[in-house]
């Protein structure tokens, strides 16, 4: 059995009526737990959200978004997309209530966000850019939506900014990966083996390496010079990247308020061109 499940077990003795019952519903649900935000596990556990709280600081955890992150790096396991599918089919089949709760599950991963966001790692990033000659993105699969985001606005703050996905294209922009650059890597659980070789070369080549990722077990991590989290899994088929994107808004909107003069030039001579080739219906 996994530490934190010892613990759980060894502490139910003498936990109160509520919390046993809570241990008890983690216990047979190991791995469902892992993917439930504090109100559906409530709900499913037949206790309340302030139970689960007091259940979580009686371990020594900070509240339940930590504990839930140790719960899932305790599982040591990569859960298939069968398993997640048929983890999926416990929602309740309610249209409506399945709906809110895919919304509620997004709305808790950026709340999670703001409960533990490290802002001095936040703004060590945010200078780590400003100080830069060349920004690069690394990014795969699916994870090249939310790359392609960034690159866009970037480009509207920044001289020099590229994107890739595939190490051959890594080798083809060569010249990005020195000690002037910033190489921003993007990978969640089930983790691509082109960003992870990537970002281990950007490291070797003295570039400062930034992971945007889900847990410090992530294989980006250790070659990361900063590292920023969000979660990503629900019990679904497919992940959401609405925390993410969170934390790549908050980066953009910062850093067009501090190069605001730059941001505002580049915008306007943008505009000139999108003018001319009609790129917009106005």
């Amino acid at each position: 059995m996994n530490e934190i499940f010892d613990k759980i077990a060894k502490a139910k003795e003498s936990m109160s009526k509520s919390h046993k019952k809570l241990a008890d519903y983690i216990l047979e649900n190991k791995t469902k737990v892992s993917f439930l935000n504090i109100t559906t596990l409530a709900n499913l556990s037949g206790t309340s959200e302030a139970t689960i709280v007091r259940f979580c600081s009686a371990l020594g955890y900070k509240g339940y978004p930590q504990f839930r992150q140790e719960l899932q790096q305790a599982l040591e396991q990569k859960i298939t997309i069968h398993e997640r599918l048929r983890l999926s089919k416990d929602i309740d089949s309610d249209k409506e209530a399945f709906i809110k709760q895919v919304i509620e599950d997004d709305a808790q991963h950026v709340k999670n966000i703001l409960q533990n966001l490290d802002t001095d790692v936040f703004f060590a990033i945010i200078e780590a850019f400003l100080e830069s000659k060349k920004i690069c993105i690394v990014a795969g699969r699916s994870t090249m939506a939310l790359a392609r985001f960034m690159h866009y606005y970037f480009n509207l703050i920044f001289d020099d900014v590229c994107l890739v996905s595939t190490v051959d294209e890594a080798s083809e922009r060569y010249r990005y990966f020195d000690e002037d650059t910033v190489v921003f890597g993007i990978t969640f659980a089930r983790y691509t083996q082109s960003t992870i070789h990537i970002m281990e070369y950007a490291k070797e080549q003295n570039c400062t390496t930034v992971a945007l990722t889900d847990s410090y077990t992530s294989p980006i991590v250790p070659c990361s010079t900063y590292a920023l989290f969000a979660e990503t899994e629900v019990a679904s088929l497919f992940d959401t990247y609405v925390a993410p994107l969170s934390i790549i808004n908050a980066m953009i909107a910062y850093l067009c308020h501090v190069k605001n003069e730059k941001v505002t030039q580049n915008i306007e001579e943008a505009s000139k061109l999108w003018s001319t080739f009609h790129i917009f219906n106005e």
